[in-house]
């Protein structure tokens, strides 16, 4: 695996993306599930949702989740959590 990429899979989570958090993403709510990983050349998370309660992959928008960090300096993303 890539270096860059695990980096980028250990910021990702840091910034929120996580287990147990809930995104709202490409027009959907989700529930993730799993740690960020790698596919291919993807850094994906599994989730559900209300609408499909079986786990699937979310493709990430790593080169907007990675710059984030830096253009709202050290604050972490509002993750809503499960109740």
């Amino acid at each position: 695996m890539h270096g860059a990429s695990l980096e980028n899979c250990a910021r990702i989570r840091d910034f929120g993306y996580r287990p147990f958090t809930r995104i709202a993403m490409y027009g959907e709510r989700f529930e993730i599930v799993s740690d960020p990983f790698i596919t291919g050349s993807d850094v994906v998370v599994q989730v559900t949702s209300t609408e499909n309660p079986q786990k699937r992959i979310l493709r990430l928008p790593v080169s907007i989740l990675v710059g984030l960090k830096e253009l709202l300096g050290k604050s972490k993303a509002q993750v809503i959590p499960v109740k």
